[in-house]
């Protein structure tokens, strides 16, 4: 029965190991990196192996929730203790938010969706490099998408056991890094807009047993084990530091393109284009849409505010974290092309000349997210000794090379080994699917 239902995995969602595989290949063949912060929580989880909590240098309790370092304090008692082990667990954490990506396109579009959102987010640079530095950033994309993964089946299957699953991720998250709070948006669009659709509600019931998690946790950690009020981390010192900044006001559009490149934002904009200017045959996908620029959106904006109405420092020159938990959701809307495309394709009349630019537009989108692959492989082959995402370098912490990779001679063509494993894996299920057509029309002619 194990081997049928291994089977059956396989055959549904073969396309996801090989988008793995090439994801890893690319990771891999990095060097590992370091800043600032990736040396202070390597020291804060250092400290919990000889005190037991998170301290730091000066014996102080760092402001950030603590989960994240104790996950990374117990590999460092399992395997050995260096800061090397610690961005391996980093990369195995990347992987799975690669996953968790193409589970979570699967679930808002469609299986196209996923394989190609999962496999643009596994070699966009932004996420690759937060992939090989030791930082609890990725830890806590992972738990936030999880709980967006079980919120969604909650929603569909409108089951309380789910609800509690959602719960509890999302506990695990927000104890992570409160970053966690903004996946609360798409969750809220997505409940609102299926209402009618489905018996879902958000009764006072469902509430409490989503939140009891994030209550328990909460309480039980900084009420009980840490001794510190809540303002220790609800109100950080990101959020008083004493050096104010005067950014510009294309300092973000300039740190997305320079950490993901154009191309991506581009296949975005053409699949929103295709949804509002397609409406009527493409509504289905409109909601999620939706879901997705609602994130981005309250990503971009939490940030725009700290940075140009109260002029904080560390939301600017930490902007590709403050903004990290938007990248999966450009990818899904980027990917969303391709399920849109089949929708759009199959009700073309090559006679009319509107659905000649219907056909374009597809044809545009999917050459964009080719576009993207090469951008994110010459960004990787070309920033190797630090990676710096467009911020002021004076004030700005880079990705400084902590150890060179291990395949020097290799870097390049497992890069673009990986890059080819994720297109061929991208593009396997539509030629094979087109080929059983084919074949059915043969046997059916005869």
């Amino acid at each position: 029965m194990e081997l049928k239902s291994a089977k059956l995995f396989l055959s549904r969602h073969y396309p996801l190991l090989g988008i793995l595989l090439g994801s890893f290949l690319v990771a891999i063949s990095m060097g590992t990196y370091t800043n600032w912060d990736s040396a202070l929580e390597y020291e804060v989880a250092k400290n919990i192996l000889t005190s037991g909590f998170p301290y730091l240098e000066d014996g102080y309790m760092i402001n950030q929730p603590p989960l994240g370092f104790y996950l990374s304090a117990s590999i460092f008692r399992l395997f050995h203790l260096s800061y090397l082990t610690g961005v391996y667990f980093s990369t195995v954490f990347g992987l799975g938010t690669v996953v968790l990506v193409y589970i979570l396109g699967t679930l808002m579009y469609g299986s196209k969706t996923g394989v190609v959102a999962s496999g643009l987010f596994g070699l966009i640079p932004w996420h690759v490099y937060m992939s090989r530095i030791l930082l609890i950033d990725n830890q806590c994309l992972f738990w936030s998408l999880l709980f967006l993964v079980f919120g969604i089946l909650a929603v569909k299957r409108n089951s309380q056991k789910i609800v509690a699953l959602a719960g509890l991720f999302f506990a695990l998250a927000l104890l992570t890094k409160l970053f966690a709070v903004f996946f609360l948006i798409p969750m809220m669009i997505i409940i609102l807009l299926y209402r009618k659709r489905r018996n879902f509600k958000l009764s006072p019931k469902n509430l409490l047993i989503f939140l009891l998690p994030t209550l328990i946790s909460q309480v039980f950690w900084y009420g009980g084990l840490a001794h510190q009020n809540f303002e220790a981390v609800y109100f950080s010192s990101d959020l008083y530091h004493p050096v104010l900044v005067d950014a510009s006001l294309g300092y973000l559009s300039t740190t997305y393109v320079n950490s993901a490149g154009y191309a991506l934002f581009l296949a975005t904009f053409v699949s929103l284009f295709l949804s509002l200017v397609y409406w009527k045959p493409l509504a289905k996908y409109l909601r999620m849409d939706v879901a997705c620029i609602a994130m981005i959106a309250g990503v971009s904006g939490i940030n725009l505010l700290l940075v140009l109405v109260f002029h904080l420092t560390v939301p600017y020159v930490s902007v590709f974290k403050y903004a990290y938990s938007a990248l999966p959701f450009f990818c899904l809307l980027a990917g969303s092309v391709t399920d849109k495309a089949t929708s759009i394709i199959g009700s073309l009349n090559w006679k009319k000349k509107l659905d000649w630019v219907k056909a374009a537009l597809v044809v545009s989108g999917f050459f964009l997210i080719f576009v993207s692959f090469i951008e994110s492989i010459n960004f990787l082959n070309i920033w190797v000794i630090y990676a710096s995402f467009g911020i002021d370098s004076v004030t700005y912490y880079p990705f400084n090379l902590y150890t060179d990779t291990a395949y020097p001679g290799l870097v390049t063509l497992m890069h673009y080994a990986g890059l080819v494993l994720v297109v061929i894996s991208m593009l396997v299920p539509a030629v094979l699917s087109q080929s059983m057509t084919f074949f059915r029309k043969q046997i059916y002619s005869v």
